[in-house]
Order: C-alpha cells, then structure tokens, then sequence
C-alpha cells in the first residue's frame, strides 16, 4: 500500500537565525490517534482532499499588494492592522507547486486503512487567487496535464511587483534577483533573512508541460475564484483595469486608510481603493487577463470533456452547485460565495431548497459535503435590495444533522487544518474537516477514508506533504524543476515575515495534532 503521507515523517521548522529565517528538517512521523478500525471493516469511499491553490497571476495589475504592508513587523501601523494577506512572497511560485502536488498525488494510489484506490481527487476551492481567466487556465492544465506559461503581460520581461528597473523597485517586497544600483536592500531580505536567488523571476515564467491528475478530480467553487482578491464583486471599472496598461503601486500621502481597509471586509458592500487616491506605474496591457463572468467556471470545468462534478446543467444555469454518486456515496458540492462581496461565505435561497431536495433522495447510504467555506465561516449575510436572501451557518447545519446519513463534511478557505464533530442537543452529529493551503505553511493535501466496521462508520484521515526539497541549497541548485520551485515555495511560506508570532503565526495552521492524522467514529 502507498503510504506518502505524514505517518512516515514530518517536515518541521528548526530553530531561526538572527534575522528570523529558519530551515526545515524532517521529524518523527505521527500515527494516526483514535481506535483503529478492525480487520473486518470494508471501505467504502477513498479520496485526496486538496483546497486553496490560490494560482496567482503575480504579474496581474489588478492586485493590490500595496495593502499588504502596513502588516510588516516594522512598519507604525502593524498593531494596528495585523495582517492583511494580499501579498506574499511565494505567490510567485504557485503554478509550480500546483504541478508538485498533483505529481505527489498520483503517487497516491490507495485508501488510508485499505487498498482500496482512490475514488477521486476533491479541491474545495479558491483554486485562483484573483478570479482571473488566465489563473483558471493555469489551473485547470496543470490538472488535466499540457504545456502550461504561467506568464502575463509582455513575455519578455518580469513586470510583477518585485521591479528590478530601479524607477520601480520597492523595498516592501522581496526582490529574489537582489538590489537594483542605487537603490537600498528590500526589507524582507535586510530585516527577515530572506534569500537572494538570481534567476528566479525567469524561472517562475518559464513553458512547463504538467503531467495532470491520474486520479479523476472534482471541483468546488471558492471566494478567490469569483471575486477580486477574494473580497470585492468587480465592476467595468475594475474589469478594464485588469486587462489594461496601468499598475496600482501605492496611495497618495493623505489617503484616506480607515476608509481604504474599511471597504475591504469579511462581509459585503465591498470596494477597491477610489481610483482618486492612488499612485500608478504603466505596465503591459494583456486581454487574458479578464476577470471571470459567472458562467465561466462552469464552462471551464466541462468544455475539456472531463467529468469534474459539474453538468451541463450548470452551465445552462450558470451555477456551480452539484452532486455526484459514487457507489453508496453521495458528494454534494456547495457554493459557498456570497456573489456580492465580502470574503465570508453563505447560500442563496435556490440552493438551499436544491440542498433540502438532493438530501430527500432515499437512495444514497451516505452523503458527503462539500464547500469552500466551512460551517463558521457561514455568516456573510449581504444581499442587496431586490437579491435572495442568505442562508448562514445554523440553518444549514440544522439541515444537514436533520438527515442521519449525513456523515462528513470537507472545507477549506482558513487555509488551516482542522477537525471537529458538529452537533446538536438530540445527539445528531456529522464529522466536519478542514484542509490547509497549498500556497501557505504547510502546503499539505489530506487523505481520506470512509469505512464500515461493525454497525458502525469509521473515517480514516492523514495528512500529506507535496514531495520537494525541504533545503534552500536543493531547492535553489536547478531552477528548472518544478519540484525544487515547490519546495522554495514551502520554505518561503514557512518564512512569512508577517507570521512570525502572535495570533496568525504561521504555526497555527498546522492545527493541533488531533486535526491531522485520526480515526473519526459515528454510530
């Protein structure tokens, strides 16, 4: 049996240098805790469950990484703003290590417990990080395998933030080619320890041909992959901006910044920066760059002839809600995003009455579901005048504990493992699960495993590393690799100088050990 997992050993940080820089080491492995199921339990489901890819366009005009560094330790205002997260080092590097993942897991072959193969790859979401067609390009070719170039604006040149033209260059953010003549050492390789890697922003554009999921693979929809920075429903004004010729570098020196985080929020109305308060550079216009109409991702996840969850229905409808059977199991993915604005999740009425109808149907033994958002983060109550209602957390979990054969529930969006059994007062009860991220510390995917034992169901659970180096001298020895580019991209998220410490510690997504590798029981 295939194991690839954390079972065998994990990968940790080790004590930091001077500037806060710390390498990673492999340590013991964990077993997976709780009581194991017996030798007669037969499987029932087995699949991979991988969220937040966050493939980014880090080049893209439409971001607003500026925002991000009134976060940075040194900086007057980061007690005051915290973290902000539209910015990080690494967000170069996600195409990479998208294809490392995906190379990792076809590695996979078998269940948990048994040798039961694997009956499919679920990835609940923010699969882009801008809601931009080209990412959802990128994305979707890495999974089902083709030449990928992972590149936009002017081909020729690097035109992200991380400026080497010395008009350009800003000490805010990591410039991995060094310091421009003239110009000062950024601030995330002079204050943090960051490393200089002459020839990455060349490296990370380069052509590559993904050799694509074996396993079959299927889709939810998340924040990122319908709303600006996960955040804002985009308008024309926006929507020119993103394929046009003008880069957003700053604000003007009486901005407004209450006003400016203020309409950045959890909850919607949502809003850009005014137009009128901010600084501008010129860069490469690129139509490809357009952001995703609704009825896009539909379109996207059935015009390559796959099966990826989604119908043909959904795209007549342009929804992004769907089921799927899979033996005795019924998948039920949801969509979570409140269309609106806001980060925050929720449902629209129609969908809900379609999740009360899908539940109804005596035939399936079990249902599994599927979402971005997990159950706490469904609160996102905005909807304009004249829109449908939303549907928040205690009505859908009132639903789902309503029908017994409910017995899991995968998520992802706080890019965080964790595991908890959701229940009410009659003792009705489901197990709910998060995944972390692919683009943060610690870039790990989840194995799960549904089996009967006895009268009884059993979930199997462990949690995976891509397979890449863990050194900063392998890692940065052949470029060229796309794995030595995913575990650079492992190191740096592990490095985030914003969460060293404190409340977003990049520690903390870990979860706690009984989040990780763990046999969940239900009657």
């Amino acid at each position: 049996m295939s194991r690839r997992d954390t079972r065998d050993s994990r990968i940790a940080k080790v004590e930091s240098n001077a500037p806060g820089w710390s390498n990673l080491k492999y340590s013991t492995g964990e077993e997976i805790s709780g009581v194991a199921p017996s030798e007669n339990a037969t499987s029932v489901l087995s699949l991979i469950h991988i969220s937040d890819l966050h493939v980014c366009d880090a080049q893209s005009p439409a971001r607003v990484e500026f925002m991000d560094r009134f976060a940075d330790p040194h900086h007057p205002y980061a007690e005051l703003v915290k973290y902000v997260g539209t910015y990080r080092a690494q967000e170069i590097l996600t195409t990479q290590t998208l294809d490392a993942m995906a190379a990792t897991i076809n590695e996979i072959t078998t269940g948990v417990v048994t040798d039961r193969p694997i009956d499919a790859v679920v990835i609940t979401g923010d699969v882009t990080d801008n809601a931009q067609n080209n990412e959802l390009r990128w994305y979707r070719t890495i999974l089902d395998g083709g030449l990928v170039t992972p590149d936009s604006g002017s081909l020729d040149s690097w035109d992200g933030v991380a400026s080497q033209d010395s008009q350009n260059y800003d000490r805010s953010y990591w410039n991995p080619e060094g310091t421009p003549a003239g110009c000062e050492e950024d601030f995330p390789r002079s204050l943090y320890g960051l490393p200089t890697i002459p020839g990455l922003l060349s490296a990370v554009r380069a052509p590559f041909t993904a050799e694509g999921l074996r396993h079959q693979w299927l889709a939810t929809h998340g924040n990122h992959d319908a709303l600006l920075q996960g955040t804002v429903a985009a308008d024309e004004y926006v929507k020119d901006f993103a394929v046009g010729s003008q880069r957003l570098v700053g604000l003007i020196p009486d901005a407004d910044l209450e006003n400016m985080f203020g309409n950045f929020q959890m909850v919607g109305p949502t809003s850009y920066p005014d137009p009128s308060l901010g600084e501008y550079r010129e860069t490469f216009a690129d139509d490809r760059r357009r952001i995703n109409e609704p009825g896009d991702w539909a379109q996207f996840h059935t015009e390559c002839g796959h099966d990826h969850g989604l119908t043909a229905e959904n795209v007549q409808q342009k929804t992004k809600y769907w089921s799927k059977d899979i033996g005795q199991v019924r998948i039920i993915s949801m969509d979570t995003v409140n269309c609106h604005g806001g980060w925050q999740g929720s449902l629209d009425q129609t969908q809900f009455i379609w999740l009360q109808t899908i539940l109804e149907d005596p035939n399936p033994k079990y249902f599994v579901l599927l979402s971005h958002h997990p159950a706490s983060s469904l609160f996102n109550d905005y909807a304009p005048e004249g829109s449908e209602r939303r549907v928040l957390e205690k009505e859908v979990t009132d639903l789902l504990l309503a029908e017994p054969r409910v017995i899991l529930w995968l998520a992802g969006h706080n890019h965080q493992h964790e595991i908890q059994k959701i229940s009410n007062k009659y003792g009705d009860n489901f197990w709910h699960i998060q995944t972390a991220s692919n683009i943060d510390w610690p870039q790990q995917g989840r194995r799960v495993e549904i089996l009967e034992d006895g009268g009884k169901v059993v979930i199997a659970t462990t949690v995976f590393d891509h397979n890449s180096p863990i050194s900063l001298e392998e890692a940065t020895a052949d470029l060229g690799l796309n794995s030595n580019l995913a575990g650079l991209s492992r190191l740096l998220a592990g490095n985030d100088w914003q969460r060293r410490a404190g409340e977003y510690a990049v520690e903390l997504m870990d979860g706690r050990l009984e989040d990780r590798n763990r046999f969940l029981w239900l009657d």
